[in-house]
C-alpha cells in the first residue's frame, strides 16, 4: 500500500492491520446491500416460492457473515490495530485514526484501499496476462471481443 515513505518491519505490520479492516469493512459493506436486495424480493406480493426459498438461505448467510466481519473487525480495531499504534508511539485512539482516515480517502476519491489494492493486483494481472480476459477479433468490417469463460480455466 506504501502509506509511509521509509517501510519498516513495524509500519508493513501496521498497514497490513489497516488492509484486513479495510476488507472487513467492505465484507460488511456487501452483506448489507445483499441483505437489502434480498428483502426488497421479498416485499413483491407475487413473488415464488423458490425465491422466497433463495432469498431466506441468501439472509441467513449474509448475516452470518456480516456477524463475523464486524467480530473480526472488532478485534482488528481494539486488539492489533491499538497495539500496532503503541508500536508506532501514536497518540490518538483506533477510532479516531479510521476517522481520520476516512476523512484522507474521501479527499483523495478512494472508496476502500484494500478494494484498491485488489484493482492494482487485478490489473496487473490482466497486463500480464491478457488472455486471461478473452481476445478482440478484427476483421474488415468488425471489431468484436470474446469474453473468457471463467469456469474452463
Amino acid at each position: 500500500m506504501g502509506m509511509f515513505s521509509n517501510s519498516t518491519k513495524e509500519t508493513k505490520e501496521f498497514e497490513s492491520i489497516i488492509l484486513d479492516i479495510e476488507k472487513e469493512r467492505d465484507t460488511i459493506s456487501w452483506c448489507d446491500t445483499t441483505i437489502q436486495s434480498c428483502l426488497w424480493n421479498l416485499e413483491d406480493p407475487k413473488i415464488e416460492r423458490w425465491v422466497i426459498d433463495w432469498c431466506v438461505r441468501d439472509l441467513r448467510e449474509n448475516l452470518n457473515k456480516k456477524e463475523e466481519a464486524n467480530a473480526k473487525l472488532q478485534y482488528l480495531k481494539y486488539t492489533k490495530l491499538r497495539q500496532q499504534m503503541f508500536m508506532l508511539h501514536m497518540t490518538t485512539n483506533p477510532d479516531k485514526f479510521l476517522d481520520d482516515l476516512d476523512a484522507l480517502k474521501k479527499q483523495k476519491g478512494i472508496n476502500n484501499l484494500w478494494k484498491e489494492e485488489q484493482y492494482k493486483e487485478w490489473r496487473e494481472d490482466v497486463k500480464k496476462h491478457p488472455e486471461k480476459v478473452g481476445k478482440l477479433h478484427i476483421t474488415e468490417d468488425s471489431f468484436t471481443f470474446e469474453f473468457n469463460d471463467k469456469n474452463k480455466q
